[in-house]
């Protein structure tokens, strides 16, 4: 029998802070603390907003809009932003771009890609209640590694995932459940969960976020996962 999980998440954490996923120009020795929720405060950003406005949203709360603006985004981003580690990006193990960057760029990591997503969702008007970046691990044919990714809650309340990292997207939104349960291909497993306003552990998964974190920076080499291989 397969895990369900929360994906709205479970417990509430209360340290937010993370000491060493910005360093200071020219001194890359030097980190800078930040929020993590700070990732997902550009939702009223004239540059993500001015983004939003080249894709033709739809701009009626008509039923069937929220989720063709979903993937009207999931698939902008999987297009347009090339998956590039860290390290290749600018020799560091771990550097968190924030969404403005990503989108300039046109180029990150699983992280960089799902908060720019995420915050593309949210400045497209999406409820934070139907919004979700997961931080987690990936069980694959090539092992375990940490990953990054967004969820998003359609409108018949089913959370479907949203793969950043793809360079193309399904043709309709995919139910994220099936995807994180044994017997696939990629097994996706989700330990913490968060949006601009909370940072979420998810049970059953027992784990603290230095672990999370320790597995990412192990994992910075991982290819990216095929399209053909998760849907």
């Amino acid at each position: 029998m397969g895990v369900g999980y929360n994906w709205s998440g479970d417990v509430i954490l209360r340290d937010t802070v993370m000491w060493d996923k910005r360093a200071v120009l020219g001194n890359t020795n030097v980190y800078i603390p930040t929020d993590i929720r700070q990732w997902l405060s550009s939702t009223e950003s004239e540059v993500i907003i001015r983004a939003l406005q080249e894709l033709c949203l739809p701009t009626a709360r008509e039923a069937g809009t929220f989720d063709l603006r979903a993937w009207t985004v999931w698939d902008y981003v999987a297009r347009c932003v090339k998956y590039v580690t860290d390290k290749q990006f600018c020799g560091l193990e771990d550097f968190w771009l924030f969404p403005e960057e990503t989108l300039m760029l046109h180029k990150g990591d699983c992280e960089d890609s799902s908060f720019l997503l995420a915050t593309f969702l949210l400045a497209s008007g999406i409820s934070e209640h139907c919004v979700r970046v997961i931080l987690g691990k990936v069980s694959s044919p090539d092992g375990e590694y940490g990953h990054a990714w967004v969820v998003y809650q359609n409108e018949a309340g089913v959370w479907c995932l949203l793969e950043s990292t793809l360079d193309t997207v399904p043709a309709q939104l995919t139910p994220a459940d099936p995807l994180s349960q044994p017997g696939n291909q990629y097994v996706y497993q989700p330990q913490f969960c968060m949006n601009a306003t909370h940072l979420w552990s998810m049970t059953p998964v027992k784990t603290q976020m230095a672990d999370y974190l320790k597995l990412r920076s192990r994992s910075k080499k991982s290819k990216v996962i095929p399209a053909r291989s998760i849907f």
